[in-house]
């Protein structure tokens, strides 16, 4: 039986994990003047490097994605600023999800340098997890003194709600729309049961499940057993988060071109349908 120190160790263990892959997402529009809109995660693809976040992160303002930048630490004063940016979203302006794929060799190589893109092994499509993690950078947790940021994470703990709240912005696209228990309080790992922030700047983060065990004797790693299960893009404090099931990221990426829809449908099983 794990002991409580051991536990421990293995929930640390998981956030560093998702942390790595876990980039505030900022608009430098003057050198040195950082500006963050929100969360994304890194995925890689058959060699190609993506950003997975919301749509609506930008759609006031698509300018902003010729000035996209992320910190090369959660507390520092240089960036990467993110060139020869491809940005794909759904048809569907309810599917709130934005691709966006880095298609410059040095702004890749630097993103890798200080941040660890994931594959689509760290993905289930299934969206079947009943508690998952919320883990990102509310906006109230950064601190940006001249071109010096600091951004603290912060990872609540929650459940799937069983029904659709009667609060939340229709339409509702029945496996697409996923949504979660966010009160005023929750369990934040790390500090215990504590006031929930505003979800500012955390929107285009993660939703994870973290709930698989390994079976007797097998290795246990945190990479083989947190999987992405969504996108988080809205929330009603005190109420609940809303999030895009990856299912919808997963067509989504299908519908790019015909090398990304055989990577999806070998690894999960989706089609651009």
């Amino acid at each position: 039986m794990e002991t409580n120190d051991e536990t421990q160790q293995r929930l640390s263990a998981i956030q560093g994990f998702i942390l790595k892959s876990t980039i505030p997402i900022l608009v430098e529009r003057k050198e040195g003047k950082p500006d963050p809109v929100g969360t994304g995660t890194l995925l890689t693809i058959n060699g190609r490097h993506f950003i997975i976040t919301a749509r609506h992160l930008f759609a006031d303002d698509w300018s902003a994605l010729e000035h996209l930048a992320v910190p090369d630490a959660l507390d520092g004063d240089t960036y990467t600023r993110i060139l020869n940016l491809v940005c794909s979203t759904p048809k569907n302006g309810d599917v709130d999800i934005a691709i966006l794929e880095v298609t410059n060799p040095e702004s890749v190589r630097e993103i890798k340098a200080n941040w660890n893109f994931l594959t689509l092994e760290n993905v289930d499509v299934s969206a079947s997890a009943t508690n998952v993690w919320i883990v990102g950078y509310p906006g109230k947790n950064y601190s940006i003194v001249g071109k010096r940021l600091v951004a603290e994470p912060v990872t609540v703990l929650t459940e799937r709600l069983r029904e659709t709240p009667k609060a939340a912005r229709q339409p509702v696209h029945q496996g697409l729309d996923l949504f979660y228990a966010y009160g005023k309080s929750a369990h934040l790992l790390g500090k215990g049961d504590a006031p929930t922030p505003e979800l500012q700047g955390m929107s285009g983060t993660a939703i994870w499940d973290v709930s698989s065990q390994p079976h007797p004797g097998e290795l246990w790693l945190p990479e083989r057993f947190a999987k992405m299960i969504g996108v988080q893009v809205a929330f009603l404090h005190g109420d609940y988060a809303r999030a895009k099931s990856w299912l919808a990221v997963a067509r989504s990426l299908a519908k790019i071109d015909p090398e990304l829809r055989a990577a999806v449908l070998q690894k999960t099983g989706v089609t651009a349908e």
